[in-house]
C-alpha cells in the first residue's frame, strides 16, 4: 500500500512539474518593439515573468525583452495549430499597483477579451476526469489555467466581475443584450458565454459606428 502511494505521489509530482513549465516552446513568430521595429524569427514566451526571448535563427544570439521593450508579439502554436497574439496593456493589480503586462488577445474589438496564464497545472484536453464546478461540466485547460479579463473603455476588468462591471455597460448601449442572452441561453458567469456575448456586442457596436452613431 505504501509503495503504491509513493508511486502515485511521484507520478503526480512529475506530471505537475511537466504541466507547470513556465514558458512556451520555441516557435516561429513576430515581435513589434516599442520603437515599432518588426523582428521575425523564433520566440519563446516566459509567462511566469512576462519575458519574451527572441532569436532570428537557431544559431543566432538570444535576446530578451520585457514589457518595457515590446508593444506586441505573436507566434504559431504547433500544438493548437493557430497563431497566438499578445499585446501590452497597463494593468492595475491593486489600488496601489499599476504596471504594464502582456495579455493574450482572445477577442479584439471595441471591447476586447484577454487572458493571462495563471500558473495552474495544464491538464491535457483529452483528460477524462471531470471537475465539480457549477454545472459539473468538464472544464477545459483553456478555462482552468488562465485568468480572463475584459478591456473596456481603456480599463482592464477581471472577467469574474463581468456581471457587476461589464454587463450593466452593455445593457446601457441599447443593443438588445438581455434579449440575446435569453435567446441563446447565455450566462454572464461563464467564460465561453462571455466571449459569445462580447462578440455579439462588438458586431452591433461596429454597425453603429459604421452608421456614424457614436458610442
Amino acid at each position: 500500500m505504501k509503495k503504491l502511494l509513493l508511486t502515485a505521489i511521484v507520478a503526480l509530482g512529475a506530471v505537475g512539474l511537466a504541466c507547470a513549465a513556465p514558458q512556451t516552446a520555441w516557435s516561429a513568430g513576430v515581435i513589434i518593439t516599442a520603437d515599432e521595429e518588426v523582428l521575425q524569427g523564433e520566440i519563446r514566451y516566459n509567462y511566469a515573468h512576462d519575458i519574451v526571448m527572441y532569436r532570428a535563427t537557431t544559431d543566432d544570439n538570444l535576446q530578451t525583452f520585457s514589457t518595457s521593450h515590446l508593444t506586441s508579439f505573436r507566434y504559431y502554436d504547433k500544438k493548437q495549430e493557430r497563431v497566438r497574439y499578445f499585446r501590452r496593456y497597463t494593468h492595475q493589480e491593486s489600488d496601489y499597483i499599476t504596471r504594464p503586462a502582456f495579455f493574450e488577445v482572445v477577442l479584439l474589438g471595441n471591447i476586447s477579451y484577454l487572458r493571462k496564464h495563471n500558473g495552474a497545472a495544464y491538464f491535457d484536453p483529452t483528460d477524462s476526469r471531470r471537475f465539480a464546478v457549477k454545472r459539473s461540466e468538464r472544464l477545459s485547460p483553456e478555462v482552468m489555467c488562465y485568468d480572463y479579463y475584459v478591456q473596456l473603455n481603456g480599463k482592464i476588468i477581471r472577467a469574474r466581475q463581468f456581471k457587476r462591471k461589464v454587463l450593466p455597460w452593455l445593457v446601457n448601449q441599447n443593443i438588445a443584450v438581455k434579449d440575446h442572452m435569453k435567446e441563446h441561453g447565455l450566462r454572464s458567469g461563464y467564460v465561453g458565454d462571455q466571449i459569445r456575448l462580447i462578440r455579439y456586442a462588438n458586431a452591433r457596436l461596429q454597425s453603429r459606428l459604421s452608421a456614424g452613431i457614436k458610442l
